[in-house]
């Protein structure tokens, strides 16, 4: 092997398996934790109550903060960060799905960095330094959100959802807990899974990709490919521990890399359409994978062999096979999109990390390809 040279870091400290949320009063205790400022998915809260949250922060001071919606908007998060600070936490502790994770990383960082999270989105300002530890438990298997330093935040003026990737917004732990997800609805599962599912083909399609982050990809998508339906459908507890894994793994190379079209293409679809985050980016993948098959190294093609496909092509028709079966749309069409509404969607999704897809992308084409998928 020649050429190859990269560097990888996770500065989270990464906890998985069973039952391992009851590690979380000792984690608090370890970062001199006395006040916990708790960002609670309402479902979650709803399941264990308040006294059993104030069970699960151990002699910490509790305050409990919950009003997260879904794509959490700019205004959310400085409200978020403006109870925390006026509760004098010094830990913060967010257990949900990863628009919970993602919103308090922004509030964490906020403690101590002057300003709203509109300036660090739109890089007006840049982070000082690290705001209040945080612990990120998540009990979705999908954003892989707990050991990135990625927040997307809605910018509800103008109607976009821009992201903050910032090096202090990693996560200090994260808690990864199969348990935490065997509650979530189908629908839920579903789209969380396909998120990290795409998540993890991103990242291993990328021309951003190397030897570590490849090889994390290769392995989170065999292991969500192979357990998605029984992790769903049939809440096994061997394929959601998969699955869960699955993301973790993914999670982790996507902190190092990021993502390349599928995901800023899937924010007009959540904004417009209002499909959920995972299935917007689900959509693209069989498209996106005809699309790319010529840029497509011999190390797709280990991949393929492992799945016990021949060719490119078979693996599109069976990843919207899956997506069928999962209740997942798998046609602009069913979403209402039109043929007119194409470019504005292609102009409003592409991002940074457009450019690292594999085959070169231009507004053209990505129109061409969106017309496919009518």
């Amino acid at each position: 092997m020649t050429g190859s040279n990269w560097n990888f870091s996770l500065p989270t400290a990464v906890h998985f398996g069973w039952d391992r949320l009851s590690t979380l009063p000792d984690m608090i205790s370890n970062l001199g934790g006395r006040h916990v400022f708790a960002m609670i998915g309402r479902s979650f809260l709803n399941r264990v109550g308040e006294a059993g949250l104030k069970e699960l922060v151990g002699s910490a001071e509790l305050t409990i903060f919950t009003d997260i919606e879904e794509n959490p908007s700019i205004l959310t998060v400085d409200t978020a960060a403006a109870h925390c600070r006026d509760s004098g936490a010094d830990v913060v502790v967010a257990i949900g799905g990863g628009s919970v994770l993602d919103a308090a990383k922004c509030v964490a960082l906020l403690q101590k960095n002057e300003g709203s999270i509109r300036d660090y989105l739109y890089r007006v300002k840049k982070p000082a330094g690290r705001g209040l530890p945080l612990i990120a438990v998540a009990t979705t298997a999908g954003t892989g959100s707990e050991v990135t330093p990625f927040a997307v935040v809605t910018d509800k003026e103008k109607n976009a959802k821009p992201a903050i990737a910032y090096p202090e917004c990693f996560p200090d732990h994260a808690i990864v807990d199969p348990a935490l997800t065997l509650s979530m609805p189908t629908a839920v599962a579903a789209s969380t899974s396909l998120d990290a599912m795409t998540q993890a083909l991103e990242g291993f399609w990328s021309t951003r990709a190397n030897d570590m982050t490849r090889a994390m990809a290769f392995r989170a998508i065999v292991l969500i490919f192979r357990n998605i339906e029984a992790a769903c459908l049939d809440k096994d507890r061997d394929a959601i521990e998969k699955v869960t894994l699955g993301s973790v793994i993914g999670g982790t190379q996507m902190a190092m890399i990021g993502n390349t079209a599928l995901h800023p293409l899937s924010y007009p679809l959540t904004l417009d359409y209002d499909l959920r985050h995972g299935l917007a980016c689900a959509i693209y993948v069989p498209a996106f994978l005809r699309f790319n098959k010529p840029e497509l190294g011999p190390w797709f093609d280990d991949l393929l062999t492992v799945l016990g496909f021949g060719m490119v092509e078979e693996f599109a028709d069976a990843f919207e096979a899956k997506m069928e079966k999962l209740g997942a749309p798998t046609r602009l069409s069913e979403l209402g999109v039109t043929r007119e509404a194409i470019p504005d969607i292609v102009k409003n999704g592409v991002g940074r990390s457009t450019d690292f897809n594999p085959r070169t992308l231009t507004a053209e084409t990505m129109v061409e390809i969106l017309e496919t998928m009518l």
